[in-house]
């Protein structure tokens, strides 16, 4: 009785098949198409694929290189910084001082504003770029129009990808129409902007017979110079009381 196996996608390397189109692309288009894995010398040959399915059995005595495809390990470990991290190797963040991979900064995500300035080690992400494309928008109309708490970015439509392909993929600055509709569990587009959620989840919250009343700026003291008309988060003075 004969026995027929096949090959499971997963276990067959593709970084080893050419395409015809290739060519046009690095000469045409000016597109460097060689794969990560090549530029860093990472073959299939020296790759344990054992590792890349989740485990090794010979662990640290492996003759193959064990490489971790973890998104998260392109963030430096902020345990590890202070010190306090306790997993090691096996940290699912990266164990490097290297300034383009630090965290986030924790004061200018939740305030927009960070004390330390051009001087913090941490990253100073802009808001703006947190929030995600409105799915509506990209398929041509989206009924909360300017409110929507998505973005609207009008982008020039791109010929490559309405003629059958784009090789630049998800990071073309053109546009590529998106014609399916929204998962059944995102919003709908109402509502504040993230940081604007994290101003109000910070106020407490306030009876339905009490009105809100705001101070004036000028009645404002700041209590790091005793001044009035700024708060203190935006004293001029602020730094030198923080030295």
């Amino acid at each position: 009785m004969s026995m027929t196996y096949s090959i499971l996608p997963s276990e067959i390397d593709f970084q080893d098949y050419a395409f015809d189109f290739e060519e046009y692309v690095r000469n045409e288009v000016g597109l460097d198409i060689t794969s990560t894995a090549k530029k860093n010398g990472e073959t299939g040959d020296n790759i344990c694929r054992f590792f890349l399915k989740g485990h090794c059995s010979k662990g640290n005595n492996c003759q193959f290189r064990h490489v971790r495809t973890d998104p998260s390990k392109a963030v430096v470990c902020k345990h590890w910084l202070r010190g306090l991290c306790k997993k090691g190797d096996n940290c699912e963040f990266l164990h490097e001082y290297n300034l383009r991979k630090m965290p986030e900064c924790w004061f200018y995500s939740k305030y927009g504003e960070c004390n330390n300035g051009t001087e913090c080690i941490y990253l100073h992400i802009d808001p703006e770029s947190k929030i995600k494309d409105c799915p509506w928008y990209a398929r041509g109309f989206c009924k909360h129009g300017p409110n929507c708490r998505h973005k609207h970015t009008r982008k020039v439509l791109c010929q490559n990808y309405v003629t059958g392909w784009c090789p630049q993929g998800p990071n073309c600055p053109n546009g590529h129409p998106k014609y399916e509709l929204p998962p059944p569990n995102w919003d709908d587009g109402i509502g504040a902007r993230p940081m604007q959620q994290d101003r109000d989840r910070d106020e407490p919250q306030r009876g339905e017979g009490e009105v809100q009343t705001f101070r004036k700026v000028e009645d404002v003291t700041c209590f790091k110079c005793q001044q009035k008309g700024h708060y203190a988060n935006r004293c001029p003075q602020g730094r030198s009381h923080d030295m």
